[in-house]
């Protein structure tokens, strides 16, 4: 009886070691089965950072000493006119990135004094670049700072966080147990059962809390959009800046692809509303003249379609600085033989 026992234990143990490696190795490792990886697996882009949740990681591949791409903020010189570019992936990606693309047209038509330095983070929302302007750009007293965005705002928290405002990962990493986060992370068969009932992370219960793209979510997420707007304004206006006295500020609604066909409404809401904010612009309809393959999803596009952004958004600038935010601003003053960027 004994033996018979120790047979069956030993065998469900065998059992159990090859469900466990064909979950783990050949599900999860091998296939991609299981719960989205780029919760932990892109550390590289969404390293933890205190208060702003996540940030590239310092000085790995193109990324600076702070983690964004290109060069530092902290590099460029007292003298010359440092704008810097906030965004998600959309801007993060690119080879030039869409900021760097912009620097390239302001320094040849308006002035070599101009510098852009890109902080954007893949998946980050302009809630989190509040936290950003504090923590890597307040002390480097940026002449102007520049949201690009409007998806990771609204659109990407009605499929993960729901949350208007948190970041679209704050529920796992932040509320999900490291028990569970084990589970999910290793485990194929969790994550795909996770991912359908949600039985280790508290999505559903959030979820049904917010009722995302319901008609009253769509306001909040709207409302909580412009009121970051508006925050992120003051911010940027208490900040000396030597070349317009006070820091300026300019946030671009971004394209996003069938918008212009049968918009949702939070599309609607937030190009009705910006045309009144004399700090805010509507590039959302930007790529019209392009074929609509330059999208790869919904909001990511090709470097043509970034080269179109970029000569948009300098023009806005160029424009402001006749009539518009960036009036007053001297961005034409060379500096000196001594000065360097």
């Amino acid at each position: 009886m004994f033996k018979k026992i120790s047979h069956a234990i030993l065998y469900l143990l065998y059992l159990a070691a090859i469900v466990v490696v064909f979950d783990v190795v050949v599900l999860r490792q091998m296939l991609g089965f299981g719960y989205p990886t780029h919760f932990e697996e892109e550390n590289l882009r969404r390293y933890p950072a205190p208060y702003k949740m996540f940030a590239g990681q310092p000085n790995r591949r193109d990324h600076n000493e702070f983690g964004f791409r290109g060069p530092s903020l902290a590099s460029f010189s007292e003298r010359t006119f440092k704008i810097v570019f906030f965004g998600g992936s959309t801007g993060y990606n690119g080879q030039p990135p869409i900021a760097s693309l912009v620097e390239t047209i302001l320094r040849k038509e308006i002035s070599d004094t101009v510098r852009v330095a890109n902080l954007s983070v893949t998946s980050s929302n302009h809630r989190q670049h509040l936290h950003s302007i504090l923590e890597d750009a307040f002390l480097h007293r940026p002449d102007l700072i520049i949201f690009y965005g409007g998806n990771n705002e609204t659109m990407l928290n009605g499929h993960w966080d729901p949350r208007p405002g948190y970041p679209y990962n704050y529920f796992y990493r932040t509320e999900t147990g490291p028990l569970q986060k084990v589970l999910i992370r290793y485990s194929a068969i969790m994550g795909e059962l996770d991912r359908r009932w949600n039985f280790l992370t508290n999505l559903d219960a959030l979820r049904e809390a917010e009722e995302p793209f319901s008609p009253e979510w769509n306001i909040r997420v709207v409302d909580k959009y412009f009121e970051t707007l508006g925050i992120a304004n003051s911010l940027a206006s208490a900040i000396p800046s030597q070349r317009c006295g006070d820091g300026r500020f300019m946030a671009f609604y971004q394209p996003v692809r069938g918008a212009g066909n049968d918009p949702h409404p939070i599309y609607t809401m937030i190009t009705e509303r910006i045309s009144s904010i004399p700090y805010a612009h509507d590039v959302s309809r930007a790529y019209d003249s392009l074929d609509d393959r330059i999208y790869r999803d919904s909001v990511h596009v090709n470097q043509e379609a970034k080269a179109v952004m970029a000569r948009t958004i300098a023009d806005i600038l160029i424009a402001g600085m006749e009539k518009g935010m960036l009036e007053g601003c001297d961005l034409r003053r060379r500096p000196s033989v001594s000065d360097s960027d």
